[in-house]
């Protein structure tokens, strides 16, 4: 399914190539309105992670309502939106999940996919709602992809999700949208992030997915307060000296064992390649100049390393968009944060809209395929490898 899945994906991204490589000339000399957006829906969750604060900001009472939703996303900012995520927090807290959805769908007419992260710990709510989000995604011929978070075999996860029975509640939720694969058609699997309290049990959650049928996806644990508000966590959770080569052996492994167009190959490469090189950037990213993140109360960033242009609730998002102030602070980001950032957010977008960095991965994917386990994989230079001017 997940190959069916990318095999969808590369087909409607080359029917948009032209447009995309006109977007990668144009935002070298001014602005473009974007075309991927994160949304956080709230940052209420169900989880109480070791490796993300969220859960501890979670205020239903500043998220904005469905009438504010429908309102922001009216403005002509969001014309151009392609790819959107639904994150948090988790999504599944909010009763009008299928609700923003539709909104999505309604009002971005370039949308092409939404994506929705969840814990999956709350079946009785995960389950409905993903089930009307992928037949509305499916009826309006908009490609729905989901994954639940599983960072550990069993207990491992309860310890890490700090839930009770929270491996067999993801686990439900699992065996249910396995079910609903066989019916509507949509991309899902699951994700883990390792960090270090989970490194050891990264073979056996591998092992596990395989045994499964599950597509996955590994990640390395990252901070960031606009997103994941953990940016006091890198002490306790952050892999160091043996464990981040530990950690970097294992990404490669990944690359060498997985398919080559599997999207999730380029993101451990990447990963591989940031603790190797000592954290220098190599993938694109287009947020750099096509991406926006919405916040819950309305907060808008050009990424998880932004800080905030301003509120969608109290001015116009165009507006406030491409005012000079806030893409002199994009320029800032890129400058500053973007050489050394460690997130894998649409890194498979970029690489459709950044071909040339793309081919790279091809070609040094294939080599590593062809070496033994444990070689030695020259690093790529991380000069001029990022931006997009």
């Amino acid at each position: 399914m997940a190959q069916t899945y990318a095999a969808k994906y590369l087909l409607k991204a080359a029917v948009s190539a032209p447009r995309d490589i006109l977007n990668s000339v144009v935002a070298r000399h001014q602005p473009i309105p974007p075309t991927v957006l994160i949304y956080n829906v709230t940052f209420v969750c169900d989880a109480r992670c070791e490796m993300c604060s969220n859960w501890q900001r979670g205020d239903r009472k500043v998220d904005m309502t469905i009438e504010q939703i429908e309102r922001v996303f009216r403005s002509p900012l969001w014309q151009q939106v392609e790819m959107a995520n639904l994150s948090g927090g988790e999504p599944t807290t909010r009763n009008d999940l299928v609700d923003i959805s539709r909104v999505l769908i309604e009002r971005l007419p370039k949308l092409r996919k939404i994506g929705i992260n969840t814990t999956g710990l709350t079946p009785h709510r995960a389950i409905p709602m993903l089930t009307q989000t992928a037949e509305l995604c499916a009826r309006h011929d908009v490609m729905f992809s989901a994954r639940v978070s599983i960072d550990g075999i069993g207990e491992m996860h309860n310890d890490v999700r700090q839930v009770k029975r929270g491996f067999d509640k993801a686990l439900e939720t699992i065996r249910a949208m396995q079910a609903l694969q066989k019916r509507v058609p949509f991309n899902f699997g699951i994700s883990t992030t390792l960090f270090n309290k989970n490194l050891d049990d990264g073979e056996n959650i591998l092992s596990w997915a395989k045994t499964e049928g599950l597509d996955i996806v590994f990640n390395m644990v990252r901070f960031t307060d606009p997103m994941l508000g953990n940016g006091d966590l890198a002490e306790a959770c952050q892999p160091i000296g043996p464990e981040e080569e530990r950690l970097r052996q294992f990404f490669l492994e990944r690359v060498r064992m997985d398919p080559v167009l599997d999207g999730q190959s380029y993101i451990h490469l990447h990963y591989a390649d940031m603790i190797g090189n000592g954290y220098h950037r190599l993938a694109p990213c287009p947020f750099q100049s096509q991406g926006i993140m919405l916040n819950p109360d309305g907060g808008l960033f050009f990424c998880e390393n932004s800080e905030s242009i301003g509120n969608v609730l109290q001015d116009d998002p165009e507006e406030l968009y491409f005012r000079k102030s806030s893409q002199d602070h994009r320029d800032h980001v890129r400058d500053e944060k973007c050489p050394t950032c460690l997130s894998p957010c649409q890194i498979n977008v970029a690489a459709v809209k950044q071909v040339v960095p793309y081919v790279k991965f091809l070609v040094r994917a294939s080599r590593l395929k062809r070496q033994p386990a444990g070689g030695h994989e020259r690093l790529a230079d991380p000069v001029g490898g990022l931006s997009v001017r």
